[in-house]
């Protein structure tokens, strides 16, 4: 009777072992999503940094217009606008007084002013 019951333990084991092999891996599927996760995630990452690096390099081509263009509205065509601006702010103005003197905003005028100080 416990020959039977030890053979039977066995063919059980055996069968389990073998069933195990071909049973569905929920691990493997679950690793796979994340992969895929991941690499979707690269993907959006790499495309987000190009468009950043497209929007920068337009914003500067414009930045560099808009300074040109600005530099050419100075009264003397040998000091830039920045200098101007930097002599102004040096000269007591207020930003407010400087914008109207060279033409550009108030914004404009604290960005060239932050710029220099750094």
């Amino acid at each position: 009777m416990m020959e039977y019951a030890m053979v039977a333990l066995i063919i059980i084991s055996l069968l389990l072992f073998v069933v195990s092999f071909f049973g569905k891996d929920r691990l493997k599927s679950m690793e796979e999503q994340i992969d895929h996760l991941t690499l979707s995630l690269a993907q959006e990452t790499y495309q987000i940094k190009k468009r950043i690096q497209i929007l920068e390099e337009e914003l500067l081509i414009n930045n560099e217009q808009h300074w040109q263009t600005a530099s050419k509205r100075s009264d003397d065509p040998h000091v830039s606008v920045r200098d101007r601006v930097w002599m102004l702010y040096k000269q007591g103005l207020s930003n407010e007084q400087i914008a109207r003197e060279t033409a550009l905003t108030v914004e404009e005028v604290r960005m060239i002013l932050r710029g220099m100080t750094r």
